[in-house]
């Protein structure tokens, strides 16, 4: 069967609508049990309403930046696995940079390419491997997700003091993990390291005013995403 991927999801994409919302459907479900146990633990940790709102302001506008930056790669994942499979991979993960990859993974395999004329098997295949990919932490999280505390107590050796030093520890890890595989390409791609060194400057600006200005510190992380990339690809 050699059906275009036109012919084969089109004519069922009702079924891949009602496939893709049960999986939308279950991380709303989880989003929402998530932020109310996070307000119940912002009562047992004495934090005030004002801390609370402040909190709930900075994690909305600094998803802002990452969330934009994301809407120019999903157009190339909306024309190869279509609108129902990108909303439930974008929903999931939300990750176009490993959705892309693992999805061509998975179409190379079956002996074709990530493109708009797959046939059923190589789409199927493509499908497959984003999915299995994610299923590690996916069922680590359903077994120990809320066995944290255990986990917590573990790194920390008991010591609960710690814990704000390792968590802080492990995010700049992984952020110093990508920055610095983005410096290394400054001979092969100097816009994406060009970049990173101008996204900090601006985001050093940004903690610095907003000392001062508050809301200034809670826009930085926008700011510096977009500023550094119109900056980079104007200069280079």
């Amino acid at each position: 069967d050699h059906r275009d991927l036109h012919s084969f999801p089109t004519r069922r994409s009702s079924d891949l609508y009602i496939a893709c919302s049960v999986g939308i459907i279950l991380v709303l479900v989880q989003s929402t049990i998530i932020m109310r146990k996070t307000l119940k633990c912002t009562k047992d940790m004495g934090m005030n309403e004002e801390q609370v709102k402040r909190g709930i302001k900075t994690a909305t506008f600094s998803s802002i930046g990452p969330a934009i930056g994301v809407c120019g790669s999903i157009l190339a994942l909306i024309v190869t696995l279509g609108v129902p499979v990108t909303a439930l991979r974008m929903s999931v993960i939300g990750g176009t940079n490993y959705e892309t990859m693992a999805a061509n993974f998975g179409a190379k395999a079956a002996g074709g390419e990530l493109t708009t004329n797959m046939d059923p098997v190589v789409f199927a295949n493509a499908l497959w491997v984003p999915a299995l990919g994610v299923m590690g932490w996916l069922i680590f999280m359903f077994f120990f997700g809320h066995r944290m505390n255990a986990v917590n107590n573990l790194l920390t050796g008991g010591r609960k003091a710690l814990l704000p030093a390792v968590s802080v520890g492990a995010m700049l890890g992984a952020f110093a993990y990508f920055n610095v595989d983005n410096i290394i390409k400054i001979n092969t791609n100097p816009n994406i390291a060009l970049a990173t060194v101008l996204g900090f400057v601006v985001m050093f600006i940004c903690q610095m005013i907003g000392k001062k200005v508050a809301w200034v510190k809670q826009w930085g992380l926008t700011f510096a995403m977009f500023i550094g990339a119109i900056a980079a690809q104007i200069i280079v």
